[in-house]
């Protein structure tokens, strides 16, 4: 797909936000991307946007696995850290209180039990040194979140709206944060 081709499907809506649904292989289905360019007369997308999407709709099969652990991270991380007010059965712990309540068991569960809502793609990304996009998902506990591409790899997973440059000396930034969350 060249440039041309997405750039003449975009549309834009008065806030300089184009929108664009794809065929993502990843998930064998259209996935609306939003693409966030500056405020212009006639908004376009830069040759690293394009080059974004293009990795995006490239990523490896074997992505989807990444996906898989990341989105099971989510859940032991939310489980561990927040109550969403699942009462434990005897000899139960509140964290298996929530994955019995939730019907998660393991990596395959959360990411059944997950969607994808959509691609972002933000020019503000064109000043990093790295390509990023960000996979929103409503995750299996009932959060939005951010999965993190960069340069057309799965790195990691932060709260929607995440700071993307923190992923540029450290891959596992967020990763790195919620470990020290645990650890405290």
């Amino acid at each position: 797909m060249k440039k041309q081709d997405i750039e003449k499907n975009i549309h834009w809506d008065h806030y300089g936000i184009g929108y664009i649904d794809l065929p993502l292989p990843l998930f064998d289905k259209v996935i609306p991307f939003e693409l966030f360019v500056e405020k212009e007369a006639n908004p376009k997308i830069s040759d690293k946007m394009f080059a974004t999407v293009q990795d995006v709709l490239n990523l490896k099969p074997d992505s989807i696995e990444e996906i898989k652990e990341l989105l099971w991270e989510e859940c032991n991380f939310s489980f561990t850290v927040a109550n969403y007010g699942c009462r434990p059965k005897d000899g139960e712990t509140v964290k298996a209180a929530h994955f019995r309540e939730f019907g998660i068991n393991d990596l395959h569960d959360a990411f059944e039990k997950s969607s994808v809502k959509g691609i972002q793609i933000h020019c503000d990304s064109d000043k990093l040194e790295g390509r990023y996009a960000e996979i929103k998902m409503e995750t299996a506990t009932d959060n939005l979140i951010s999965i993190v591409v960069k340069n057309g790899k799965v790195i990691d997973y932060d709260e929607d709206g995440t700071y993307l440059g923190g992923f540029e000396s450290d891959e596992q930034n967020a990763h790195n944060n919620r470990e020290r969350v645990l650890n405290q």
